[in-house]
């Protein structure tokens, strides 16, 4: 256990001192190429690593859950990659800064004090700004709404941290008796969190961010370091604050709040990219709605939909990304493009239906799953404006799906590029296979909710 542990070590820190070199000598391919193998490399280490749970000099925790999310950072960050070297001038930076990104991901997921998660957070910000700076050349207004968004969220968290040494001295993620000093440590944290995992209201400057983004940039931002800002916020909410009534009826209610902001909103959208930047921020709700169960059945169903949403993000945005360098931006320019290239028309009429809970797809699962934990928990309100929700939906991504497959005269075959068309072919794969035979990732989730609440007195 211990050598498969440094090994997992000494190929992180190969891979951001191996960006570093290539950087400056390497050629495209070669870095590309050293990317995948290494990511790769790292994703199967960490699938044998999941079973085991251990800490290592009383920082880290390679654990089910650690692993999990670790192992759908690292995915989503490979085919990111991927998209970068089509669609970017930057990959030698894009490349290298995710790197070091990902080597936050991995603190944060396996942190066991507020220490660590304020350190894999500032690993994550930093370099995500500058990936959307110079993901395109008008990059500065995002970027700095980036910047801004991190600073406030990591301001607060570090004041939360404070507030929680102060009433229980320790930083240590472990179960605390509640005061009214956790309370207000409790509310800094969820604000702080908020930010970084797109919850409303403090996802208020995201679809500004996604529209003027690269890409590769938004499926970075919006496919991974979500995830990761949830994954921060399931481990306070249940390693610290797993007997407090009021932190559970927050949660509740802010996803019911963001499920319902993000898809009325994204109703009256045009441009493509800031409808999904909405309709990311409405997935989130659900993941929250999960959570607000209070038990591992929720953060399991919760942890699958995590898994779902990261796949089905990054495969609709490869598209959006060929579909911008072909200059299509609008929903309009949608019309006839089953005509142009039917790969691609039926590729993303598969993720937006899967987004919308359609059964045989992961997104239809994970719903499922959400829902019927919230309800079995006594809570059917709120999954009846979950649902409410999901009907919102609808109309707008029936509205994309049907300017796909509404004619357009004149219509010419558009090929897309290998990189892309291997990104949309693992997404759609993973959202199909798994939709169909969800088994073995309920599996792995179930595993890593269970160690979650293990030992714990809720």
């Amino acid at each position: 256990m211990a050598i498969e542990v440094y090994l997992f070590a000494v190929l992180v820190a190969a891979l951001v001192f191996g960006n570093i070199i290539l950087r400056f000598f390497g050629r495209k391919l070669v870095t590309i190429a050293f990317n995948s193998g290494v990511l790769l490399l790292l994703i199967l280490l960490a699938i044998l690593l999941g079973h085991d749970s251990t800490v290592y000099l009383n920082v880290f925790s390679i654990s089910p859950f650690s692993t999990f999310f670790f192992v759908i950072s690292a995915s989503g960050i490979l085919l990111v990659n991927f998209i970068a070297y089509a669609r970017s001038q930057d990959y030698f930076d894009f490349a290298l800064l995710s790197s070091f990104a990902l080597a936050g991901m991995l603190i944060v997921v396996s942190a066991t004090s507020l220490v660590s998660i304020f350190l894999g957070l500032e690993l994550i910000n930093i370099p995500s700004v500058f990936i959307v700076l110079l993901s395109r050349k008008n990059g500065l207004e995002p970027a700095i709404k980036l910047f801004i968004m991190g600073s406030v969220a990591i301001a607060l968290f570090s004041f939360a941290a404070v507030l929680v040494y102060g009433a229980a001295n320790t930083l240590l993620l472990e179960q605390q008796q509640q005061n009214s000093l956790l309370l207000f440590a409790l509310i800094l944290f969820i604000t702080s969190l908020g930010f970084e995992a797109s919850v409303f209201p403090f996802s208020i400057l995201i679809p500004d961010i996604h529209q003027g983004a690269g890409a590769h940039a938004t499926a970075m931002i919006g496919g991974v370091n979500d995830r990761i800002g949830f994954a921060a916020l399931v481990q306070i909410l249940v390693l610290v604050f797993v007997t407090s009534d009021f932190a559970f009826l927050v949660v509740a209610t802010l996803s019911v709040l963001t499920i319902l902001y993000g898809n009325i909103v994204a109703l009256v959208q045009d441009n493509l990219k800031r409808m999904l930047a909405y309709s990311s921020i409405s997935q989130v709700g659900y993941l929250l709605m999960g959570v607000a169960v209070r038990g591992s059945e929720g953060v399991s169903a919760s942890l699958f939909q995590a898994f779902a949403y990261t796949f089905l993000f990054i495969g609709t945005m490869s598209i959006v990304a060929w579909l911008e360098s072909k200059g299509k931006k609008e929903i309009t320019d949608l019309i006839g493009l089953y005509k142009e290239n039917r790969f691609c028309a039926i590729a993303l009429a598969i993720f937006l239906m899967s987004m919308i809970g359609i059964p045989l797809t992961t997104g239809f699962v994970g719903k499922f799953l959400i829902l019927f934990s919230v309800v079995d928990g006594g809570a059917t309100f709120v999954a009846v404006l979950g649902i409410a929700g999901t009907v919102i939906s609808v109309f707008y991504y029936a509205k994309v799906i049907s300017a796909i497959y509404t004619n357009k005269l004149g219509a010419r075959r558009m090929q897309v590029d290998k990189p892309t068309l291997l990104v949309v072919c693992v997404c759609v794969a993973i959202t199909v296979l798994f939709g169909i035979y969800p088994q073995p990732i309920l599996d792995i989730t179930n595993s890593a909710a269970q160690f979650l609440f293990r030992g714990l007195r809720v």
